[in-house]
């Protein structure tokens, strides 16, 4: 008989009395635990430098690439990283809770990359100067940047501890929660709710720019069951902040898009990429398993089928056609 798949709360249990302690006491200063809260309106992206002329000075301006993979985002990351500049995160955060129900059994994003890191830690302690004495709870216009998480473990599927510590930024941003969406659940109903994530997105792509990030590596930000933002929408959004916003439009060179459910990893990874180049980087024992593989099986099914809308937004033909007519529609 295989080994029974650990529970959360256990592996929460021990990350909380054993891993984080053991982090903090011995690796604070090579990777400092601490986070910063920024305010949206007080970071807003200057524009890439121009000549007096008005031209662009092409050598510091980036022409933004795409890549789409079904893999989880922290681990695609910390690979593409590979011993060069870190690559950060975009985790869809918990507004008042750090780290969410991390030491319960949900499992949503936030909630697995703590019980496998030291996120919880670096969200609870604000570093110096810090505009907050506390980061929480988190204003709709604002998000944390955590510069160094340690991950010290895989993922839900097994929790396995690594042998090698590894750390990455996370910039951690509140998305809208369960907006109300129109009949078939495709578009927002209601436009204010629309431009409120849209203002969680420009947070925390602002959030990447000032800290001099050029290459971004995201998740299901606001997808899934426990947001249920409109794929198509959210997907537009981000591709119209990433080729079509001035102030964005120069900033980021690779952006990879990593989707898997929580539950743990794929059957099979796929990955594709738009505009001509991609970033570097049994039998059933009783019915509650039953109804366990089913769950899993849909939530597999609802990310790849938000990876391929994704992949179709960012599709060159797509974005030709949205953006015909455009002034940019040379980029």
């Amino acid at each position: 008989m295989p080994p029974s798949k650990p529970k959360p709360s256990e592996i929460a249990a021990e990350a909380k009395k054993n891993y984080i302690p053991y982090i903090r006491d011995n690796f604070s200063d090579r990777w400092a635990p601490i986070s910063y809260l920024c305010f949206s309106e007080s970071i807003p992206a200057k524009p890439p430098p121009r000549y007096d002329s008005g031209e662009r000075m092409n050598e510091l301006i980036y022409h933004a690439r795409f890549a789409f993979y079904q893999r989880d985002p922290v681990d695609l990351a910390i690979e593409w990283a590979a011993g060069e500049s870190p690559i950060p995160v975009i985790m869809p955060a918990h507004d008042k809770r750090p780290g969410g129900d991390w030491e319960a059994g949900v499992m949503s994003p936030e909630e697995c990359l703590c019980r496998r890191s030291n996120l919880v830690a670096t969200l609870t302690t604000p570093g110096t100067g810090n505009s907050s004495p506390s980061n929480y709870p988190i204003p709709p216009k604002a998000g944390i940047m955590s510069q160094s998480v340690v991950v010290f473990r895989n993922g839900p599927d097994k929790y396995e501890p690594w042998q090698e510590y590894k750390s990455l930024p996370i910039i951690s941003v509140c998305p809208v929660k369960r907006p109300k969406l129109n009949h078939d659940e495709t578009k927002y109903a209601f436009k204010d709710e629309k431009e409120l994530m849209k203002d969680k997105l420009r947070t925390a792509l602002r959030i990447a720019v000032y800290y001099g990030y050029t290459n971004l590596c995201i998740g299901t930000f606001g997808l899934g069951s426990g947001f249920k933002n409109p794929p198509q929408e959210v997907a537009r959004m981000w591709r119209d902040l990433f080729l079509k916003d001035s102030e964005f439009v120069g900033h980021f060179n690779d952006v990879v898009f990593a989707f898997e459910p929580p539950e743990g990893p794929m059957e099979a990874s796929s990955s594709s990429s738009s505009r001509g180049s991609s970033s570097k980087h049994s039998s059933k024992h009783s019915s509650k398993h039953s109804s366990s593989s089913s769950s899993s099986s849909s939530s597999s099914h609802s990310t790849a089928g938000a990876l391929e809308i994704f992949k179709h937004v960012f599709s060159p033909a797509v974005i030709h056609d949205d953006y015909k007519g455009s002034k940019h529609s040379q980029w």
